[in-house]
């Protein structure tokens, strides 16, 4: 019986331990070391149209320490991401493609990071990366 006790108590330590714990609920919201890929394909009117897993790109959210790939299907043209002032990431917040690709890791605080994604000489969207 006093095992059983032992092991009730111990259990409930564990648990209270876990559930207290800032580090086990922040992992639920964020996978760090993730890759987000984004495709970019010429849309209407010869903009720039995005698509982030099948959907939408509009809100793509990240992790600090995430890499996040624009990669250009369906045409050969170069584009440009630009983050006008704040961008998640060291280095120029401006970037042009180079094979079809631009590569980032991010390194940021929380928040949102608008950005615009044109093809040369076109007039840019306005989505964003959300660093949580």
């Amino acid at each position: 019986m006093k095992i059983l006790n032992v092991l009730g108590v111990a259990g409930l330590t564990a648990a209270a331990l876990m559930l207290s714990s800032t580090d086990s609920q922040s992992q639920g919201t964020c996978d760090h070391g993730g890759n987000h890929t984004i495709q970019v394909s010429p849309g209407e009117g010869d903009m720039a149209a995005l698509k982030y897993r099948g959907g939408s790109a509009e809100n793509v959210h990240v992790c600090d320490g995430d890499q996040v790939q624009w990669v250009l299907t369906g045409s050969d043209r170069e584009f440009f991401v630009d983050f006008m002032s704040n961008a998640p990431f060291p280095g120029a917040a401006k970037r042009g493609s180079s094979g079809g690709v631009i590569s980032v890791q991010i390194e940021a605080a929380s928040g949102g990071y608008a950005y615009g994604v044109n093809f040369a000489g076109d007039e840019p969207m306005d989505p964003q990366i959300i660093v949580d």
